[in-house]
């Protein structure tokens, strides 16, 4: 596992399962329950656009593995375990998605892990995760959607999706849990 980047407490890891473990969890991920109420806001604003994705309940990630696999020091170091974990998901990013500002605090959650689960993923296909700063105006941070990377992060800071290009996959699939303080 790589550490690319730290910043204002945004954190980026290359690399962070073994490939077996990164192919498995992208077939849980395709064979699992879409549907098109997903939403991560909870701004009046954004109560009409719902997001294709799923939830995962707290047996689906023990069938997935996804915190059994983790390395230990990035458990400990941001508190991951199933007691502290406030909700899982995982979007799926299409071209036509519209995707807004938003943070992941809801329910006290301090730390918010983003795992891109794509097997292959071409820089010219888009989908980052976009930073922004407090007011949601302007942009701190891009972080490019690579397959196996995850990205960990103060749920507090503002953040929106970028859509897919329209000649990329059509689902780019990312795994977002958030934990409790």
């Amino acid at each position: 596992m790589n550490i690319s980047d730290s910043l204002n407490n945004i954190y980026i890891f290359d690399d962070v399962y073994p490939s077996h473990i990164a192919h498995k969890f992208y077939s849980f991920i395709i064979n699992s329950y879409f549907k098109l109420n997903l939403n991560d806001s909870e701004s009046f604003d954004y109560k009409n656009f719902y997001m294709f994705g799923a939830k995962f309940t707290k047996e689906d990630l023990i069938k997935l593995g996804a915190l059994e696999h983790l390395p230990v020091k990035l458990k400990n170091k941001f508190k991951m375990n199933l007691n502290n974990l406030n909700r899982c998901l995982v979007n799926a990013i299409t071209p036509s998605g519209v995707y807004h500002p938003h943070d992941d605090s809801l329910d006290n959650a301090k730390w918010s892990f983003i795992y891109y689960a794509n097997m292959k993923w071409d820089l010219e296909w888009g989908a980052d995760t976009l930073f922004l700063n407090n007011n949601k105006e302007d942009i701190v941070k891009t972080v490019q959607c690579k397959p196996n990377r995850a990205v960990i992060f103060d749920a507090r800071i503002p953040h929106l999706i970028r859509p897919s290009t329209s000649i990329a996959p059509p689902y780019r699939f990312s795994l977002n849990m958030t934990f409790k303080k």
